[in-house]
């Protein structure tokens, strides 16, 4: 019986890892590094990643018998799409994985920001007790204005709803049904910006998403509205987010994602007591990671079967398909 040749690159579940090692039509083994090396990758036919492991032409050329590869991830900004096209690749991801984790980390940030958490933490760790100066806002009945209404928009509109917020959203792309659906109301994005309490972002990175929210729409904000990015740092002009927070055109800010990461360690957004910031958590949870380890096992599983693809990349979902062939889409894990 054939055995498909699988190469695994990086961190991977164990149970999911007991699945494709058990499975009769895979010999599976594990690159000694993210980067696997010549020898490793002269008889792979599928290949098994995570962000760690960039997929480019060189190691491409590397792999002569290489088939199937899949990302154990909802982002793909470390694969050359391109590249792999032009080899006739399946190119498969793992785009539902993270869903829940990202939307709660969105809410975490927003509450953070409402509540003024991470300074009030500071503050007890300095021995100052001065309460009257971390005055926080609610939420219930304001208005929360979502811009991408996919997989991870639309669970934090539901969120929204359940803390009595109006829920107004921003997506070219969607049906009036997918608004309903999630009871929220359809905007522009200048009403959105204009309208909104709190203002987060759930778009992928693509020709047509790239620095979207400039200086011009960032100074149309409500003054005293949150905005949070938990989607990728290429949707904002960073710039553009720091003269509005040095202007006071929000008033705080919950930042996920950067233009380029890790963020430098001097970059000014570190100097405003109003930005609480993440180093890319979206998708940094167990349950996350366990999930989209499972998923790629059975692509793999699916694939060595039948020859099957589900997610294939580039996807073929609206905001990816607007964007995509003008410049290779960007996402990360």
């Amino acid at each position: 019986m054939k055995k498909f040749r699988t190469l695994i690159t990086d961190r991977f579940d164990l149970d999911a890892f007991a699945k494709l090692k058990t499975d009769p039509l895979l010999q599976v083994d594990v690159s000694a590094a993210p980067r696997p090396t010549r020898e490793e990758l002269a008889e792979t036919e599928i290949l098994v990643i995570r962000s760690r492991t960039k997929i480019d032409k060189d190691l491409l050329a590397n792999a002569p018998r290489l088939k199937m590869i899949v990302t154990a991830t909802s982002g793909f900004d470390h694969i050359d799409l391109a590249e792999t096209s032009a080899r006739d690749l399946k190119v498969m991801f793992t785009p539902n994985a993270n869903a829940a984790s990202a939307a709660e980390l969105t809410w975490a940030l927003v509450l953070a920001c409402a509540r003024r958490v991470t300074e009030a933490h500071r503050a007890v760790k300095a021995g100052d007790w001065k309460r009257e100066s971390l005055i926080g806002r609610e939420l219930s009945g304001k208005s929360y204005g979502v811009i991408g209404l996919g997989r991870i928009g639309s669970r934090v509109a539901r969120i929204a709803l359940a803390f009595g917020m109006k829920v107004i959203a921003f997506d070219p792309y969607k049906d009036d049904e997918d608004f309903e659906r999630v009871g929220a109301t359809r905007v522009s994005l200048e009403e959105l910006l204009r309208l909104a309490d709190v203002v987060s972002v759930h778009v992928p990175a693509t020709s047509e998403t790239e620095r979207m929210l400039n200086a011009v729409l960032l100074e149309s904000m409500n003054r005293s509205a949150i905005f949070v990015n938990t989607s990728r740092g290429s949707v904002v002009t960073e710039r553009d987010l720091i003269q509005a927070l040095s202007e006071n055109w929000i008033a705080a800010c919950g930042l996920d994602v950067f233009e380029r990461e890790p963020l430098a360690r001097d970059s000014r957004l570190l100097t405003f007591p109003n930005v609480v910031a993440s180093p890319h958590l979206g998708a940094t949870t167990a349950e996350a990671f366990s999930q989209a380890s499972q998923d790629a096992a059975e692509k793999v599983r699916a694939f060595a079967a039948t020859g099957s693809v589900s997610d294939p990349l580039p996807p073929r979902e609206p905001w990816f398909v607007a964007g995509f062939g003008r410049r290779t889409p960007s996402a990360r894990d």
